[in-house]
């Protein structure tokens, strides 16, 4: 009997004080919910070379890159505004996966062709091809660069953009450009997208690795280890 009234007593106190802790929790569950969760850490991309962020979100106007000067100048529709290609140094036009060349049907008086290297090692990447850069060129309807059109995959399940991270090299006006494009989102790693919808909001914000070589010179150039560069952004 008194084993019997042991095993109820301590019955009782356990529900008891179930009960009250989860009383206690139900009075303070805003305070739990407003504590905000730690941030992400997000992984880093660190390199040796030149990174540049290039804004390119607007569906009525191109983002103009010179990347031996890092300068970008912003046009609108190109068929009103072709005339401007010509007024000031660029090399490669972006607007959100749409990438076109200073070159070709795009600009006949532009210098810029584009060879496709594949997704080799960026740094292993030491001269630029002697020939085979092509320019822009019409193709149903549609001005082109064969080279760099394909620079991303598409994922049919999220809807989002990844790079497939090829090195491409650049005939410019000054040189060669060697370049490859890190990322496609504002503050979101392309990684995080494979398996998460990213909204088009934060979408064609390129981060793009670079090195030039001017003309005249045949071999890019390994900086120095003291220009590192972190992309925190980036996976």
């Amino acid at each position: 009997m008194n084993t019997t009234l042991k095993i109820f007593g301590m019955l009782l106190l356990g529900t008891l004080f179930f009960n009250t802790a989860m009383n206690m929790m139900a009075n303070n569950i805003e305070d739990y919910e407003s504590v905000a969760l730690p941030p992400k850490k997000q992984p880093k991309f660190e390199t040796l070379n030149s990174l540049i962020s290039v804004d390119a979100k607007s569906r009525s106007s191109w983002i103009l890159v010179d990347f031996s000067t890092g300068e970008t100048h912003q046009v609108g529709d190109l068929e009103n505004d072709r005339h401007l290609l010509n007024q000031m140094e660029w090399d490669l036009g972006f607007q959100r996966t749409k990438i076109m060349a200073n070159g070709g049907a795009t600009n006949p008086q532009g210098p810029v062709g584009i060879i496709n290297l594949g997704a080799v090692p960026f740094d292993e990447v030491e001269e630029f091809p002697k020939s085979g850069f092509i320019e822009d060129a019409r193709s149903w309807g549609n001005v082109v660069n064969k080279s760099i059109i394909d620079w991303y995959i598409y994922r049919t399940r999220t809807h989002n953009i990844e790079s497939k991270r090829n090195v491409y090299v650049l005939r410019t006006a000054q040189g060669h450009t060697k370049l490859r494009i890190i990322n496609y989102y504002c503050g979101r790693s392309e990684a995080e997208c494979k398996t998460a919808l990213c909204s088009r909001v934060v979408a064609a914000c390129y981060t793009i690795e670079f090195a030039n070589i001017p003309e005249g010179d045949k071999v890019f150039p390994h900086p120095p280890p003291a220009v590192q560069q972190t992309a925190q952004i980036i996976h």
